[in-house]
């Protein structure tokens, strides 16, 4: 491929270096939402990265987004955080939504997210909607919205309209009236995200605005969504690692201050180079899940969901294991902010929550060893 489609990477390198790394300390200091770096992403083709090239896209998949997702990982987290969102929704968008949705995210202009955790369930809708005159109402409060206030559209779940149990998806537009974001997130890790609950009270969208069929929602989330959820939630814990191992490799190697001649450096140490080889073997373990999983998303789905969500635990877990070994080989450098390993470190803790906590992936695997349905 050549133009935008092709040369994702070096784009992607350019808005790193020259955007993202000078902002990622703000993003997280602030709690500011890294909007120059995401704008830049959008003039860059990224946030159409996945989309068909027949609306102006990329013409990437899941591959692709994971490498993207990763790379920005390593030098901010809550921006790698904000795109795995856009890219699990831009899945669906991309089957579903009308054709002006889809050339407004490929022009870089239109940011979406997920909105499908309620009470700490993620794919258990329960509001129920109610039409009437062509609009419907959406009630809810919707847990871990990354980008909430932030994004120009929602992928929403809610109980179908029509079909009793079910669940639906939308579409809906972040001027839907009903909508109510708080005005400020203060978050512990991946601070930048503007991760929040949102209430729907009720939310309203035209009935249009339903993506896929009414009652379809369980058979999207399942085909579509959780392979890319569980995919970009790895690749955001595997950027994190490898800052997290880079920078303690640093530390070590490097020079060290005054007081620490009385002992010996600490590649000499056993219980350092031990520590810096378990940080090492915990990252290829979850690369090579990753690669694993990326090649099986679309293969026979029961396999395809047992890796996918070992994945997403495993990886979610061994990031705040690294992040934590990386305070203990790093020292009085870990807690500097300069360094930046004090951030990954919260950074790696808050990962396994979202949209599909750790400790839900590793529920939903024993469902599926005990031959129980996915979603109950």
């Amino acid at each position: 491929m050549t133009g935008r489609a092709g040369n994702h990477l070096s784009g992607l390198d350019r808005v790193l270096r020259t955007v993202a790394e000078p902002a990622a300390r703000d993003a997280d200091d602030l709690g500011r939402f890294p909007r120059p770096t995401i704008n830049a992403l959008g003039r860059a083709g990224l946030l159409g990265l996945t989309l068909p090239t027949r609306c102006g896209g990329g013409g990437h998949g899941l591959a692709e987004a994971v490498q993207v997702v990763a790379q920005v990982a390593r030098v901010c987290g809550s921006t790698a955080a904000v795109l795995q969102a856009h890219y699990a929704a831009a899945a669906v968008l991309a089957k579903y939504a009308p054709p002006e949705v889809l050339r407004e995210i490929a022009a870089g202009r239109h940011l979406s997210t997920l909105a499908l955790a309620e009470g700490g369930r993620p794919f258990a809708p329960a509001g129920q909607p109610r039409e009437h005159g062509g609009v419907v109402d959406l009630h809810a409060r919707k847990n871990w919205v990354t980008s909430a206030g932030e994004a120009d559209s929602y992928v929403w779940s809610s109980r179908a309209v029509g079909t009793s149990g079910a669940s639906t998806l939308w579409l809906v537009p972040a001027a839907a009236p009903g909508m109510c974001v708080p005005a400020n997130s203060d978050g512990v890790g991946l601070r930048g995200s503007a991760a929040a609950t949102i209430t729907a009270d009720p939310v309203q969208v035209p009935a249009s605005a339903v993506l896929g069929a009414d009652g379809g929602g369980v058979e999207i989330v399942l085909t579509t969504l959780l392979p890319w959820l569980c995919a970009l939630n790895a690749a955001l814990a595997l950027g994190l690692m490898e800052s997290v191992v880079q920078r303690s490799v640093e530390c070590v190697n490097g020079p060290q201050p005054s007081w620490a001649r009385w002992q010996d450096p600490p590649p000499r140490q056993p219980e350092v180079r031990a520590d810096l080889a378990r940080m090492q073997t915990k990252l290829d373990v979850v690369r090579l899940l990753l690669s694993d999983a990326v090649r099986a998303a679309w293969q026979q789905p029961t396999e395809a969901q047992r890796r996918l969500l070992q994945l997403r635990a495993t990886a979610g877990e061994s990031a705040v294991q690294v992040a934590e070994l990386g305070m203990k080989v790093c020292g009085q450098f870990a807690f500097r902010k300069d360094f930046g390993i004090e951030r990954r470190f919260r950074d790696a803790h808050t990962a396994t929550y979202g949209q599909l906590p750790a400790d839900t992936a590793l529920d939903y695997l024993g469902r599926t060893l005990c031959d129980l349905p996915l979603l109950a």
